[in-house]
């Protein structure tokens, strides 16, 4: 096995690692704000609990089209014609 191959390796192990986190992180977020939702649904009035319903679906609920993701990803920063 060559070294660069090994560095390969551990690079993209170390990339995984660091993507996982990131979910993972993101993950809590989101449940943090659904359960501060619930807390404030059970506690508040109803004008605040409109705010939160807003605030939530605008922050949670929202739908992210195919091409802003590719675009973050680099797909479209290489030639993709044949």
């Amino acid at each position: 096995m060559h070294a660069y191959f090994r560095n390969h390796q551990l690079y993209l192990a170390e990339k995984f690692t660091w993507m996982d986190r990131q979910v993972q992180k993101s993950s809590k977020r989101a449940l943090m704000k659904i359960e501060s939702f619930k807390l404030i649904v059970e506690t508040a009035d109803e004008d605040q609990i409109e705010l939160v319903k807003r605030l939530v679906k605008d922050s949670l609920l929202t739908p992210v089209p195919g091409r802003t993701v590719l675009q973050k990803e680099g797909f479209f920063a290489s030639n993709t014609h044949n």
